[in-house]
């Protein structure tokens, strides 16, 4: 169910008939041998219109007070979280910092190093701070990204407003920011308060991380999270960008596919459905891809089991991929998984986490659109209250407080677009815990492998002496059974050999012991040594089983 470089898991072994179940797709973990380029680069492309001056913890659009400390401006607090991004970036790494407004400008070029012992830069001419012209500071940063041979080049984008000037229409913007991430150049975004579209940055981010700062109390704190998780993120990378191509079984529907790491969502376009008998086909643009398992992108399909028993495994979907692009492209071996349908409604789920996290951007994405329709405060609250139940029932302890953040929002008085912004860039924090974990086989025997083994069983105790070899505890349940090579593995270090419950010379194995019913193989592994004058029969519930 798995190759070396594109891993491939089901929820379970076999899937019940018409019952929906999940697909874990990911490229193998990558390691600093896979590395063909050293290197990190980043473009920091800082919003200086005159909005950026209104207070960062402010619900209205009141201005910050210049010579109050404590009064940060939405600019001083982008300001903040980009020396806390630089300060986490290898001092070497190259850095370059533009602001923009309807103009853009190149502030400052040269090494994080340097730019920590700086420590400000320039902003846009008075005259050149009245409009966003988000197309023109995306274009210069790409131009400046393009110039650097790295294996990470990020552009990170910070803004509190919407485009209006330059190129504004959304799809041609997010159209821009996918042309760069096919030359391993990935977009980075960072909203500030409630004027910022958060919808189009999030867009923005095809193969980044979007993320946004509410207008609150904590504001400063909020960015500085933020930029160091955007610095881990991009400090480590190995290659620039990485696909898969998946073909589906048509006996198998698509019913959706999402990605869960390094940002949660669904990806909507990717599927190509190909109908009655031709096999489905997805597509996945990976990003970049950073090193061990912090750095491995995870992506899972809902699928459809068809309406008939199988004799056997059927062939479920196969993927071909690669890593880098160009003369530096690396081809990934193929992978496949194959299912069996049964007709079993209690046919166990092994990996229950699969399903919650689809099931929790599925309640995200409703809650969403909910809120985006809904026409008061108090139905908004009201919504977020339900989410939050919901959540909690998937069970996403998570995704439930940032709902609960998102309804006390409400009540504090924040605007409702800002509050909602920030609940959708909450909710789209990965909260994958342990990917290896996913990707562990799960031995579990099918119904007729017990039956078989039960027989076996059967036949071996007809011909087991009292405390013999091929006892319960010989090769049987404890020994080469379900305890042995099967659940409990085979390998491992046990109490007397190979495994606990192993094959070897464990607890219950074939090896020799020393306790009091040693002399055989095992622990308890053949009859003892009695002496000349004990009774030949057994003491109670001592016989054979």
């Amino acid at each position: 169910m798995t190759t070396e470089d594109i891993k491939i898991t089901a929820d379970r072994q076999e899937v019940h008939l018409g019952e929906e179940f999940t697909v874990l797709i990911a490229p193998r973990e990558l390691g600093r041998g896979d590395r063909v380029v050293e290197g990190v680069a980043y473009v920091i492309a800082v919003d200086d219109s005159y909005s950026m001056e209104i207070r960062a913890d402010s619900s209205t659009d009141e201005f910050a007070d210049p010579a109050n400390p404590d009064d940060a401006s939405r600019k001083q607090v982008a300001e903040a979280g980009v020396r806390e991004l630089v300060a986490a970036l290898p001092r070497g790494a190259h850095v370059d910092v533009l602001t923009f407004a309807q103009n853009t400008g190149l502030r400052f070029s040269g090494t994080a190093g340097e730019l920590q012992r700086r420590g400000r830069w320039n902003g846009n001419i008075d005259d050149e701070r009245r409009w966003t012209n988000i197309e023109g500071a995306l274009q210069r940063a790409y131009q400046q990204l393009d110039q650097q041979r790295a294996a990470s080049r990020r552009v990170v984008l910070f803004s509190d407003g919407i485009p209006n000037s330059g190129e504004t229409d959304p799809g041609r913007l997010a159209a821009l920011a996918r042309d760069a991430a096919d030359r391993e150049l990935h977009t980075d975004v960072i909203g500030i308060g409630a004027g910022a579209d958060f919808g189009l940055l999030e867009r923005l981010a095809p193969t980044g991380l979007p993320e946004h700062v509410a207008s609150r109390a904590g504001a400063a704190e909020a960015m500085k999270q933020i930029t160091a998780r955007f610095a881990a993120f991009g400090r480590d990378v190995v290659a620039g960008s990485g696909e898969l191509s998946l073909e589906i079984n048509p006996s198998f529907p698509v019913l959706g596919v999402y990605q869960l790491d390094p940002t949660r969502r669904r990806v909507d376009g990717a599927l190509a459905d190909g109908g009655g008998r031709r096999p489905s086909r997805v597509r996945l643009k990976l990003g970049a891809i950073g090193a061990g398992e912090e750095g491995q992108p995870l992506y899972a399909l809902k699928l459809r089991a068809p309406e008939r028993i199988s004799a056997g495994p059927m062939p479920v979907l196969k993927a071909t991929g690669s890593i880098g692009t160009g003369r530096d492209a690396r081809q990934l071996a193929p992978g496949q998984i194959a299912l069996r349908t049964v007709d079993n409604p209690m046919s166990p789920i092994l990996q229950p986490d699969l399903k919650r996290q689809i099931d929790a951007i599925e309640l995200d994405r409703e809650i969403n659109g909910r809120i985006a329709a809904a026409a008061s405060k108090a139905e908004r609250e009201r919504i977020y209250q339900e989410g939050v139940g919901r959540a909690r029932r998937i069970p996403d302890p998570d995704l439930a407080a940032a709902y609960q953040r998102a309804s006390g929002g409400l009540r504090d008085g924040l605007d409702p677009k800002d509050v909602a912004n920030e609940a959708r860039a909450a909710s789209s924090r990965s909260s994958t815990k342990s990917k290896r974990e996913w990707f562990q086989q799960i031995p579990v025997e099918t119904p007729d492998e017990i039956r078989a083994r039960r027989r076996q069983q059967s036949l071996d105790d007809d011909d087991d002496d009292e405390y013999g070899g091929g006892d319960a505890y010989g090769s049987g349940t404890y020994g080469s059974g379900t305890y042995g090579s099967g659940t409990y593995g085979s390998g491992g270090s046990g109490s007397g050999g190979s495994s606990a419950y192993g094959s070897g010379s464990g607890t219950y194995g074939s090896g020799s012991g020393s306790g009091t019913y040693d002399r055989g193989s095992g622990t308890y592994g053949g009859p003892p040594t009695l002496p000349p004058d004990a009774p030949t029969t057994p003491p109670p519930g001592r016989g054979p089983r």
